[in-house]
């Protein structure tokens, strides 16, 4: 994937080439961050995907089993 020539931060333009490498160190730092938000993010859509699954299969399991009463509190006089 070919590097762009320039960086637009906080509304201002830099040439990439003019940089040093402190500079293009965190532009790749925060690539790679970026890179991990992404992937953490499409995790979590999968994981509540599955969930949602196991809730629906938890569902239908339960649908015919009957459940216990209430319990009910007990009180002193």
């Amino acid at each position: 994937m070919a590097q762009p020539e320039f960086l637009a931060f906080e509304n201002k333009r830099y040439a990439i080439e003019k940089l040093d490498d402190a500079a293009r160190a965190q532009i790749v730092n925060l690539q790679v961050v970026d890179n991990e938000i992404s992937r953490a993010q499409q995790q979590l859509a999968i994981l509540g995907t599955a969930r949602s699954a196991y809730l629906s299969a938890l569902r239908q399991a339960l649908a015919n089993v009957q459940p216990e009463p209430e319990a009910t509190p007990h009180t002193t006089h």
